[in-house]
């Protein structure tokens, strides 16, 4: 895509707004809700701030029957998710193509997610409920200054209902197919005078919806998720208020349900192997010669293929599973002496994950691996802010100490190799000072300027030994891979000094319309390959070289507008932009190891995003991207050094939901049809052909009643309503074993749910 292109798209917006804006009045009949956002770290309108910014309100949220993290993408213009070992497990956010797939529990991701003013580093707690939620926001582009850590593509932040005098709270139940069992519920007010306090909750149990034929193990991609949030708000003067939160969730699923395609090599890239067709680009027996001895037709290196290529089917001899307990606590102050604010947010948090899963997709208890990781993160932000118009500023202080234990297990023992047993420690800590300012240069156009400076070390503490006993006939030890600051020195470590910064020009030719423009630069901080790491050569390509990667910086370009015309009953946004992206972190599957390494990469996208209330009753929402992500120097197989699609990021994206609802049955029907569209999108960095996702469209439709009084609402609903199969990640294997993994999206999904408010 050209950047004329790109401008053209713009071009055509900015003339919609500054025709329709002609339109607004001083009276709105029937306008849309405004959202108000912390995107500059201050609560402002969604159409006052000067970045590309998509929010939800609660209301909106429960409009969308939207109940887990991963649900915002479908309607989010831009945004995308893989998950690279299984639904409810670790999740990775992508951001106009920014993103990473790797699945390492010592990763973090450059689309930081924010809960409640916090950041969560550990991508193995990021899939869970959403419940009594006030809003969510995603901001896109770089957020290196208010924000700060790994904030390269952007950042996903929910937020929680907060206590309040006034009491109130709902129940609602949902009973749907595969036996789910979904209650949630809150309760909140005054408990005495200054302090406030809310309590809210969440279940979600259902059976598996992928059927094993394996006899004797489970059914796969079943839940069993609960979640608590306590809350208490201390209001001891006007000038001071004091909220202490915690929180408990825990998961424990049959997932990972791998569907199995056997694959072969042509020409060095990874192809489907037809049911009758015989592989001939793998040396599945190791001797030496590729020919049709290696396999039967049609199969993989161990002789299985999937008799029925079910998406929602398969043989699992292991039982796959994910356990996932998520703990901690915020105490976040807020003291108020004259215009200016000093606030505090000290938080704790831990993340336990286990998962276990069926690698070879088959009968056979063949690739076994077990993945366990403990993450604990502590972080301190101290920030004041103040002044008034037209000078406005903000300044703080941030600290982060984060400490990952893994221990990764893999047998192979059934094949008669190794058993690798990795244990490793990473400790991270940072520190960073920043400060942002506002300045209206005329009363209607202001000046954005920002800077953080921030200093990170991190240090890896490694070991990979192998207990079969091969390694030690082989070699003489038991050792496959030792890395750490005791036997590779300073390679083991890392300290690095970051300078992100924004700056930017906001725009308001009318009062109903804004156009902005900005530079920023993000950066994501250096790290280190864990995984099963291999110094033979044998299960891996690792030298202790490859271990580290560095930082990697994106400067962004963009230009956008925000309106809201048509009596105040419509907003159009849209924004273009470019992103200069120095060392991406980019990841590659080799042998049995992932690995990150750095590269450089060219994005350039624009988006469009149009809500309505156009006449009474109605609500339109639509949302289009349009992105060409494209990274350089990818090597091939063969070394060959290539330029190649990003992962996760479809050329084209879009999005419309319409709601129309009425008066009836003395109460309020509605009716509501919403639709996702995706392009093409690869899941390998290799643009192998059998990582591609080649386009989908996923409808869903929604029916309401509620009574006049709007105390309760009964809704029905059918998600997925084709029952259409798309993938939502792939794993290549080929070279090694002759199969891809595949893992499918959720099929058709029919339920009823009942709504009580309480107030």
């Amino acid at each position: 895509m050209s950047r004329q292109h790109l401008s053209s798209v713009l071009l055509a917006g900015a003339g919609l707004v500054l025709s329709g804006s002609a339109l607004a009045q001083d009276r709105p009949v029937n306008a849309l809700d405004e959202v108000f956002v912390t995107a500059t770290r201050r609560e402002q309108s969604v159409q006052d701030v000067g970045l590309s910014v998509t929010a939800y309100s609660g209301e909106q949220i429960h409009e969308l029957g939207v109940t887990r993290t991963t649900d915002i993408v479908a309607m989010t213009p831009g945004l995308n998710y893989t998950v690279p070992n299984a639904e409810s497990s670790q999740i990775n956010f992508f951001l106009r193509g920014v993103g990473l797939n790797d699945f390492a529990d010592a990763s973090e991701n450059p689309v930081a997610v924010y809960v409640d003013d916090v950041y969560h580093p550990a991508a193995g707690g990021l899939s869970f409920q959403l419940f009594d939620v006030d809003r969510v926001e995603v901001l896109r582009g770089p957020q290196g200054t208010l924000f700060g850590r790994n904030t390269t593509g952007g950042l996903v932040h929910f937020v929680s209902k907060k206590p309040q005098d006034a009491f109130d709270g709902y129940i609602e139940v949902t009973g749907a197919e595969y036996g789910q069992i979904k209650v949630e519920g809150a309760i909140g007010g005054r408990l005495s005078d200054g302090i406030d306090g809310r309590l809210s909750f969440a279940t979600d149990v259902h059976d598996g919806y992928t059927k094993n034929r394996f006899v004797g193990a489970p059914d796969y991609n079943s839940t069993d998720s609960k979640a608590v949030r306590g809350q208490l708000l201390f209001k001891p003067s006007d000038a001071l208020d004091v909220l202490v939160s915690g929180y408990y969730s825990k998961n424990d699923a049959d997932v990972g349900a791998w569907q199995h395609q056997s694959t072969d090599i042509v020409n060095g890239e990874s192809v489907l192997l037809g049911s009758n067709q015989q592989g001939v680009g793998v040396d599945c027996n190791l001797d030496g010669v590729v020919d049709a001895t290696d396999r039967p037709p049609g199969a993989d290196c161990f002789g299985y293929s999937d008799p029925d290529n079910d998406p929602w089917a398969g043989e699992f001899d292991r039982h796959g599973r994910v356990f996932v307990e998520n703990t901690g606590g915020t105490a976040n102050l807020n003291w108020r002496f004259g215009d200016t604010t000093l606030t505090s947010i000290t938080a704790y948090q831990k993340v336990d994950r286990l998962q276990s899963e069926d690698t070879d997709a088959g009968p056979f208890p063949l690739i076994q691996p077990t993945f366990q990781a403990k993450t604990d993160t502590f972080t301190q932000e101290l920030r004041l802010a103040g002044g008034h118009d037209p000078f406005r500023w903000l300044g703080g202080l941030y600290y982060f100490d984060n400490k990952v234990k893994g221990h990764y297990l893999l047998d192979l023992t059934n094949l008669g190799f190794v058993f690798f047993d990795a244990n490793y420690t990473q400790d991270s800590k940072s520190w960073a000072a920043f400060s942002q300012v506002e300045y209206d240069l005329t009363p209607r156009l202001t000046l954005i300027a920002g800077l953080r400076y921030a200093n990170e070390t991190k240090e890896l503490d490694y070991l990979n030994r192998d207990t079969s006993g091969l390694f030690e006939f082989l070699y003489g030890s038991d050792v496959a891979f030792d890395f750490s600051p005791s036997s590779v020195g300073d390679l083991a470590k890392h300290d690095d000094n970051t300078v992100n910064g924004r700056l930017g020009l906001d725009w308001k030719p009318t009062d109903d319309v804004l156009i902005y423009g900005a530079i920023a630069r993000g950066t994501k901080s250096a790290g280190f390959n864990v995984g099963f790491l291999d110094e033979t050569f044998t299960f891996a390509s690792n030298t202790a070289a490859t271990i580290p990667f560095g930082e990697e910086k994106l400067t962004s370009y963009e230009i956008g507008f925000k309106s809201t015309w048509g009596d105040r009953r419509t907003r159009l946004n849209g924004a273009v932009f470019y992103y200069d992206y120095e060392d991406f972190q980019t990841f590659r599957f080799e042998l049995l190891n992932q690995v990150i390494f750095n590269t450089s990469a060219k994005v350039q996208g624009a988006e469009l995003e149009l809500q309505s209330a156009p006449w009474e009753g109605w609500h339109i929402a639509l949302g289009l991207s349009v992105l060409d992500a494209q990274a350089d120097n990818i090597p091939s197989p063969a070394g060959v050094l290539r330029k190649r699609d990003m992962v996760a990021a479809p050329r084209f994206s879009g999005s419309a939901m319409v709601r129309y609802e009425w008066p009836a049955l003395g109460g309020h029907v509605g009716l509501q049809a919403s639709a996702t569209v995706q392009d093409h999108i690869y899941y390998d960095i290799q643009n192998v052909p059998v990582s591609l996702e080649d386009g989908y469209a996923i409808t869903n439709l929604r029916a309401t009643y509620r009574p006049e009084n709007d105390r309760w609402e009964v809704a029905a609903f059918v998600d997925n309503v084709t029952n259409e199969e798309y993938l939502s990640y792939t794993f290549d294997f080929t070279g090694l074993f002759g199969f891809n993994q595949q893992a499918y999206g959720k099929p058709r999904w029919a339920g009823l749910s009942f709504r009580y408010k309480f107030e």
